[in-house]
């Protein structure tokens, strides 16, 4: 036992500095386009700064109070609320069950599922706001003529896109078509690894298929379920371009506005950088508050096999 500690710390010692050599410009690059911007806005929100100012002036919580009173920040605020809801629950759902089916597949039709449910993460994702904003309309998109050939009244028609009711769930039926793909993946990939002697045991025990989902697949899928809803949490948080596609900015009305998407709005058309500053902070700590939660609730559950 004693030779082996003194060969690992000999490979450790070794490969230390060609480790982190490797590592260092990711670190840099990281700290100059994520940590640096970061403590440089959280600075910049007690200021009066702006593009043009020279030496910005501190004025306190001013740009935080501009944000709160703005009778837009609700709104936005649930939109982006709703939005996380579907990534977090739809998503990981829907992607549980495809992976948990992809398991079950033969090799290859489960090769050629899993090529096509993966399609759309090959895509830009205004490419695909552009292109299901095409099939969304209501005049001529192939959604609604759809609904006109199965009968639907043409003043019936949903208008996908321009109904403040309809903005959301249509943002969120996109959102579904396009990350399902890749996080049933992950759930696939965890599937992989769960000892199918269990199955076999349950099998003789009598258990049903929603026993063995219950007290075998889930609990062994725990990992790869902290590590989706963190990544689908802070995904949805800082949802930009789909939002930003579909809706042509984020209206109309900002009913297709999410929170990121107004920092954007605010900063650049705007021209309120303050508050824009204040957004995009509250934004940051949002995200790392509620990944820091759930990381602490889920890594509780997770199974070691």
């Amino acid at each position: 036992m004693n030779k082996q500690y003194k060969v690992k710390m000999v490979y450790k010692k070794k490969w230390l500095f060609p480790g982190t050599m490797l590592a260092l410009p990711a670190l840099l690059l990281m700290f100059a386009f994520i940590v640096l911007p970061l403590f440089l806005n959280i600075g910049y929100v007690f200021t009066d700064y702006n593009l043009t100012s020279t030496i910005p002036r501190f004025i306190g919580l001013t740009n935080f109070k501009n944000m709160f009173i703005d009778r837009d920040f609700l709104l936005v605020a649930t939109n982006t609320f709703k939005l996380m809801l579907t990534y977090i629950f739809a998503v990981n759902l829907l992607a549980i069950i495809v992976g948990i089916l992809l398991a079950k597949m033969t090799v290859g039709f489960g090769n050629f599922v899993k090529t096509v449910i993966y399609f759309p993460q090959l895509l830009s994702m205004v490419v695909v706001g552009f292109t299901w904003k095409i099939l969304f309309n209501f005049s001529n998109g192939p959604i609604n003529k759809l609904l006109l050939v199965l009968g639907i009244a043409q003043k019936n028609l949903p208008q996908w896109l321009g109904d403040p009711s309809l903005i959301m769930p249509t943002i969120a039926i996109v959102v579904l078509w396009f990350q399902t793909g890749y996080y049933s993946i992950i759930y696939y990939t965890g599937m992989m690894n769960i000892p199918q002697e269990y199955y076999e045991v349950s099998a003789i025990e009598g258990a049903n298929k929603w026993q063995e989902l219950r007290h075998i697949t889930l609990p062994f899928l725990a990992q790869s379920i902290t590590i989706n809803t963190v990544l689908l949490t802070v995904a949805s948080i800082s949802s930009f371009a789909l939002p930003a596609a579909l809706t042509t900015g984020g209206g109309p009305g900002r009913y297709g506005t999410t929170i990121s998407l107004w920092t954007y709005n605010t900063y650049f058309f705007g021209q309120q950088y303050g508050k824009s500053l204040a957004i995009s902070v509250l934004l940051s700590i949002s995200a790392i508050l509620v990944a820091l939660v759930e990381l602490k609730i889920l890594l509780k559950r997770e199974v070691y096999g």
